[in-house]
């Protein structure tokens, strides 16, 4: 009885021994469970923060791709704007050249201007000489002609063709020395508003059916249309006179009614009826003649310049 307890027990502590095992074993699990969960946890704490991380660097992404869009669109927007820059840089560049351009045409301008003005000078003294000999060589047989009126017909004849001649050289001379002082007053600075008659004309005509009507048969011929166009209006400083001159250049007088036409209808375009004085029935013969005017200013110590001249003939 007493080897059987003894048995008993020392069958008894065997699993005791197996028991320590076991718990070293579930130690040794739950060990591991807690190195897994500590692990767990590290893995779990290292990817929320990767996860946070990750989203922080995609709102970096994002943002950085709103500043590139905004940067492109900044980019586009200034290179557009470059180029509208650049086009009007170009603009301005041909206008400039352009206004140099036209700098140097005007320079041109104004030094040819000079230039005329130096010619028409040379040439308006020239032409000056030119008419005072022949107004001295008309006088002088304008003279000769009076005193040998009485003489023989085929000196008088001879005389006054040389008088008719010269006349016309004279009346010429006039013309051109009229047309180039007034191209020399236009041009001349102190001097802008010079009083010319330009594009002076002269219709001889008589009256019928109360209206003027142009004629050159000088039996028929008893009055003249002038037309004429003045610089600027004249004025009452200024004095217009026209006269009248046959081919021997000796005056016809004109009656005074004539003057106060002048300015009429307007104060620069004129077109007036003269008619000359005299008591003969038949107020004109065949031949040359010319209208001249003439402008006095006691003011400006101006007397009897001419301004205008004009030639017609009659048959």
């Amino acid at each position: 009885m007493a080897e059987d307890l003894d048995f008993d027990i020392d069958d008894k502590d065997e699993p005791r021994g197996g028991l320590n095992g076991q718990t070293l074993a579930i130690v040794g699990l739950a060990l591991a469970l807690v190195v897994s969960i500590i692990f767990a946890y590290r893995f779990y704490s290292s990817n929320k923060k990767f996860k946070a991380v990750d989203k922080e660097q995609k709102q970096a992404v994002d943002s950085l791709k709103g500043l590139s869009s905004s940067l492109k669109d900044s980019v586009a927007s200034k290179t557009t704007e470059n180029e509208e820059l650049v086009k009007r840089k170009f603009e301005l560049e041909d206008k400039l050249n352009a206004a140099e351009d036209q700098r140097d045409s005007v320079q041109k301008l104004l030094n040819n201007s000079r230039y005329r003005e130096r010619r028409y000078r040379l040439e308006a003294a020239r032409l000056k000489k030119l008419l005072e000999d022949s107004e001295d060589k008309v006088d002088s047989l304008q003279k000769a002609y009076d005193e040998i009126a009485a003489g023989s017909g085929s000196t008088l004849a001879e005389y006054r063709k040389q008088i008719e001649q010269l006349t016309t050289e004279r009346n010429s001379l006039a013309s051109q020395n009229q047309s180039l002082q007034a191209e020399i007053s236009k041009l001349k600075d102190d001097n802008k508003n010079p009083l010319f008659a330009e594009s002076l004309r002269v219709i001889p005509g008589e009256i019928q059916r109360g209206r003027f009507s142009p004629s050159t048969r000088a039996r028929r011929t008893d009055r003249l249309q002038v037309q004429f166009k003045l610089t600027r209006a004249s004025s009452p400083e200024e004095n217009i006179v026209i006269k009248l001159f046959d081919a021997t250049n000796k005056e016809i007088p004109l009656k005074p009614s004539y003057r106060n036409n002048i300015g009429k209808p307007t104060p620069t375009n004129q077109q007036f009826i003269v008619e000359p004085d005299v008591d003969a029935k038949r107020k004109f013969s065949r031949g040359n003649y010319s209208i001249r005017m003439f402008l006095t200013n006691v003011n400006q110590g101006i007397n009897n310049q001419s301004i205008g001249i004009a030639e017609f003939s009659l048959r």
